[in-house]
């Protein structure tokens, strides 16, 4: 039997994404990159939410030290993993995060 080819010594890190679980969004599936921003302003971030109860800049996920960590960036509605407002996060595989009314859960795979 052939294993497959891999990479020894050197960690290639994790691959991280929000999927909507309401709204018109419901279903859909937002890749992170290695900081990505959320909030209202479509000049100013990579997941915009039609909101008004979602802030123009309102969080950012940073990947830091092979995790990602989700900040929230002074909003006025907070933001919240698994019911909990929280300003600093670091996230795992199946949380739920919610902005606003909107709420996505959290997905991540290690390689």
């Amino acid at each position: 039997m052939v294993e497959p080819t891999r990479v020894i010594g050197r960690s290639v890190g994790a691959v991280g994404w929000l999927v909507a679980l309401n709204g018109r969004h419901a279903g859909r599936d937002s890749r992170l990159g290695r900081s990505t921003r959320i909030g209202r302003d479509s000049l100013r971030n990579d997941i915009i939410l039609d909101d008004p109860a979602v802030s123009a800049e309102h969080a950012r996920i940073r990947m830091e030290r092979g995790h990602f960590v989700l900040y929230d960036l002074a909003s006025t509605n907070g933001t919240f993993v698994n019911r909990q407002r929280t300003q600093k996060q670091t996230l795992m595989d199946g949380d739920e995060i919610r902005i606003g009314r909107s709420v996505f859960v959290f997905k991540e795979v290690r390689r």
